[in-house]
């Protein structure tokens, strides 16, 4: 999206706003970006069948107090940058680090534009959406029922476009794979999912005999995973392959799969149908219902296969990815309608809509 701006804005000036010491500062000044930070807190909920607990729980209720102290010193930080910086427009990416910016700009009266990538809005977004400028979302508008309506901004979630230039036949050959088998790409996201990686294990032994298996561990499951998988003594070891995560190489990954087993988080979902990849997604009942409410919109629109936490096993899984790589009438069928939610010129789209913003606001 800052390629695009660049290349439409002779004297753009921007001042990136986040938390001191994460890795986005790190990514932020790798790219001679200015960075300004603040202080931020979530709000934590409590995932608990048991009412007692939901309510009471001293430990979250003991964060949640910590946190909302972090968020006004934030809010007073966030007063301070935007003075001293004076934006014409501020761009805010969902998400906690997020909420003090937009109470700021509020308070200044400085117009924001906030991106909701998430078909159900974090609490944050919901937060901001009524003084917002414009509300850009991920997602059609017509599947938003928790965001201003007349607010809405339909760009779609920006992804790599580069993505399409990678030859798939190539993308095998680059992880050492063969033509002979269907490529089956394994990921619980950035972070890995520990429920995902013992499936894997689980039903590793049958799945080597039918497929070749590129696995996303997760850095911190790694080990775990590798020492695991070497106690089974697979029959054909050579089928399967395990990353902690991969950077430059995702692309790669991606173009090589015939089929995709992940979590149904927006940014992937907007990979997914940009490549029109066959898709079995494994939401994260954890996430507030984000992840669970994305797979269920694809799974109603025809667009992915899905299998919830509390069905996983490796039977079932097992049992999707035949009904996917068996039939080229299942896989076109899963193209055909994930392909609606691609967006390929979603940074561009973006880009335009915080230009109109910001020139209103001149």
């Amino acid at each position: 999206m800052l390629e695009v701006l660049n290349s439409r804005v002779s004297d753009l000036d921007v001042l990136w706003v986040g938390q001191a010491g994460g890795m986005e500062a790190r990514i932020v000044a790798a790219h001679d970006i200015n960075f300004a930070a603040i202080r931020a807190g979530k709000f934590r909920r409590v995932h608990s069948r048991h009412i007692i607990k939901k309510i009471f729980d001293p430990t979250t209720i003991g964060l949640n107090a910590r946190d909302s102290l972090r968020v006004v010193s934030g809010i007073y930080q966030s007063m301070g940058v935007i003075r001293r910086f004076k934006p014409d427009l501020i761009f805010i990416k969902g998400g906690y680090v997020g909420l003090p910016l937009g109470i700021a700009a509020g308070l200044l009266k400085v117009p924001y534009i906030i991106h909701e990538s998430d078909l159900v809005p974090g609490l944050a977004n919901r937060m901001l959406a009524k003084r917002a400028a414009a509300v850009a979302v991920g997602f059609p508008v017509d599947k938003y029922h928790d965001l201003p309506g007349n607010h809405l901004v339909y760009t779609g979630n920006p992804v790599r476009r580069e993505l399409l230039d990678i030859d798939p036949a190539k993308a095998k050959r680059h992880f050492g794979l063969s033509a002979e088998l269907p490529v089956i790409l394994i990921t619980g996201g950035s972070q890995g999912a520990r429920e995902i990686n013992e499936l894997v294990v689980e039903a590793l032994p049958k799945l080597i005999k039918q497929y070749q298996i590129i696995h996303l561990t997760g850095e911190h499951e790694i080990e775990s995973v590798q020492f695991q998988v070497r106690r089974l003594s697979l029959s054909h070891p050579e089928h399967y392959q395990a990353h902690a995560f991969l950077t430059s190489d995702m692309g790669q990954a991606l173009a090589a799969a015939d089929v995709v087993v992940s979590r149904a988080g927006a940014n992937t979902i907007a990979e997914l149908a940009l490549l029109e990849k066959p898709t079995v997604l494994i939401p994260n009942q954890t996430m507030a219902g984000h992840q669970v409410d994305n797979a269920r919109m694809l799974a109603r629109a025809g667009a992915a296969r899905v299998i919830s936490e509390d069905q996983l096993s490796p039977a079932v899984l097992e049992r999707e990815l035949a009904t996917i790589t068996g039939s080229k009438q299942e896989q076109d069928y899963l193209r055909q309608h994930l392909r609606q939610f691609a967006v390929p010129d979603a940074d561009r789209r973006l880009a335009e809509e915080i230009m109109t913003v910001a020139h209103g606001a001149l």
